[in-house]
């Protein structure tokens, strides 16, 4: 979650309208192994390809459950 809040900020400081998270602080949406990532829709391409590569580069699963697709 921080290489993608180094990229965007976080909701609560976004003062410049450019994060793609619909909630936050982000870090509230963590749950045990899971951290579910809500995204605004116009951003949500961009970001969910970003949250993809930075899981998989971490050995992470990225799921969607919109599609029920594991991401790669």
């Amino acid at each position: 979650m921080i290489a993608l809040l180094e990229q965007w900020p976080d909701l609560t400081e976004d003062e410049d309208d450019i994060s793609p998270w619909s909630t936050g602080p982000l870090i509230v949406e963590a749950r045990g192994p899971l951290i579910y990532l809500p995204m605004r829709y116009i951003m949500a391409d961009e970001a969910s390809a970003r949250a993809t590569a930075v899981a998989a580069a971490m050995g992470l699963v990225c799921y969607a459950p919109q599609t029920q697709q594991v991401r790669k």
